[in-house]
């Protein structure tokens, strides 16, 4: 079939161009006999010759076209499809306007987080544990949630409290939200605007003796607070990055306590996720300095 219409295809264009070719010869030969009027006239002062010509033009003319109405409705139908798509492929594509950039935007991760200000960021440097403290002593005293655990199926809450030592398997199924919701923000489920951890203590620890420590992702900022009193604000990473968080606790003394999170920040996203959230004891924190 393509062969087919190939010869058909070449059957035109060649009946054209020869048509036209003879067209161009016949308006030559017109040209000429009309300088020669005396010789192409009749007895009725006609130009016999000139005629002639005229004719054979339109014949001519109208060949290429009676030509091709011999080809079926069908085939010519096809062939004129296969020459608009052949004429698409080889169109060169349009040049992309100057003012529009093809290449991908690279992530500005900073762009979001929500900045300290310098007396937060001295209270935020001063709290947190030094690495070499956080891996070398201490020991849980509890732990909520871990990281990758699964998202909690709740309605969103303005207020959690969660009381350590309730769930049956607090590490890995904890009852406690996923995300930290600014106020007034998106109502997710699993979210909270407010998240207090209740615990008890069953006795004194001094200055620099207990860490507060939990995994959290984006770029808003927390504040923790122990019994209602602010410990620090903590910057985030960035849209989507996490941040490992450790704190060194104040004076706790014997008994029940609170620490509470808060997150706040005009961002995209207005809440983040956290992980896991544990209470340790380090050990001999002077050796430590």
């Amino acid at each position: 079939m393509d062969v087919f219409l190939e010869k058909m295809l070449r059957l035109s264009m060649n009946v054209m161009v020869t048509s036209m070719e003879t067209m161009a010869k016949t308006m030559h030969e017109i040209q000429q006999n009309s300088e020669k009027s005396d010789e192409s006239e009749d007895i009725y002062g006609n130009d016999v010759g000139q005629s002639s010509a005229f004719g054979n033009v339109s014949k001519l003319a109208i060949m290429p076209f009676f030509e091709m109405s011999k080809i079926p409705m069908n085939v010519f139908a096809s062939v004129v499809e296969t020459i608009s798509q052949a004429k698409t492929e080889i169109q060169p594509p349009d040049a992309p306007d100057d003012e529009i950039n093809t290449e991908p935007e690279e992530e500005n991760y900073d762009a979001e987080v929500v900045p300290l200000s310098e007396e937060e960021t001295t209270q935020e440097t001063k709290a947190i544990l030094t690495e070499e403290i956080e891996e070398t002593s201490q020991k849980a005293l509890w732990q909520i949630g871990r990281s990758g655990r699964t998202e909690l199926q709740s309605r969103w809450t303005a207020t959690f409290d969660y009381h350590v030592g309730t769930d049956i398997d607090e590490i890995n199924n904890p009852t406690i939200p996923h995300l930290i919701a600014v106020k007034g923000g998106p109502k997710s489920k699993g979210a909270t605007e407010k998240l207090n951890i209740h615990f008890s203590l069953d006795r004194d620890y001094q200055n620099g003796e207990l860490a507060f420590i939990y995994d959290r992702w984006g770029a808003e900022k927390d504040l923790v607070f122990v019994d209602d009193e602010l410990l620090t604000p903590i910057a985030g990473a960035g849209k989507g990055r996490f941040k490992h968080v450790a704190l060194s606790l104040n004076n706790v003394s014997t008994g029940d306590h609170i620490i509470t999170i808060t997150t706040s920040g005009e961002t995209e996203a207005g809440e983040h996720r956290i992980d896991y959230i544990k209470l340790v004891e380090i050990e001999n924190p002077a050796e430590h300095g």
